[in-house]
């Protein structure tokens, strides 16, 4: 018995859907990738064949643009944390209310637990109480 002999036969695909889904994946990520690929390449060949003044002007607009994203970072942070911090406070506020409730019908499940335990086991309690009775009496 081999290896193969233990795996499940192949799946076959659908050939209209995955070839479908080829060339969605060419123009939806390669081609993106691609033309963003060649628009650095076209700004590193400008920024090495530059002069200096010209170097330096590239320079500034790559300082605004790693700050500005940064920035954009920083802000969908602060966001999600003014968010958080918010709803945070508004449950502090509101779970004492609900963990009262909670606690309310938790003691009323003991209660009736305790009852019908004690319910269940008066039967042999009783007749146990009857035969310890008996025994003291005999001893006398």
């Amino acid at each position: 018995m081999t290896i193969n002999e233990n795996l499940p036969p192949e799946k076959q695909r659908n050939p209209v859907t995955q070839e479908a889904h080829k060339r969605q994946a060419f123009w939806q990520i390669y081609f993106p990738m691609i033309l963003f690929g060649t628009f650095v390449l076209i700004a590193i060949i400008l920024a090495v064949l530059a002069d200096s003044a010209g170097a330096s002007k590239w320079a500034d607009i790559s300082l605004i643009y790693m700050v500005s994203l940064a920035m954009v970072v920083f802000l969908i942070t602060f966001i999600i944390t003014v968010v958080v911090a918010f709803y945070t406070a508004r449950i502090i506020k509101e779970t004492p209310y609900y963990f009262f409730v909670v606690q309310r019908y938790a003691y009323l499940l003991e209660i009736r637990v305790k009852s019908v335990s004690n319910a269940a086991v008066e039967p042999f309690l009783r007749m146990h109480s009857y035969i310890a009775g008996a025994r003291a009496l005999r001893r006398k």
